[in-house]
């Protein structure tokens, strides 16, 4: 009796492993986006750069990537209200 192993190709490898490091990527990136906005910090580029992985991540795993609805213009007026009093109150 022979047994062969089920070894998966070399792609498949390389494959499987950038997966993983994407997954380890977007759960440092959420991190970071966490800990900008404790900290008080809006970091546009680092949300970004999250949004992108995390779409990556769920199309490798079979999941549709949806982009978020588009802001409505009074709530993005109300966020630079709350912003600018925040800066003048001093960042209570």
């Amino acid at each position: 009796m022979t047994i062969h192993p089920n070894l998966p190709s070399v792609e498949e490898m390389h494959v499987n492993a950038a997966a993983r490091h994407l997954t380890a990527a977007r759960g440092h990136l959420q991190c970071a986006v966490l800990r900008f906005d404790d900290a008080g910090f809006e970091h546009d580029a680092t949300a970004r750069a999250y949004s992108f992985v995390a779409g990556i991540v769920a199309n490798l795993n079979g999941r549709p990537w949806r982009q978020q609805p588009p802001v409505p213009q009074y709530f993005q007026d109300a966020a630079a209200e709350w912003r600018a009093d925040r800066e003048r109150r001093g960042r209570r």
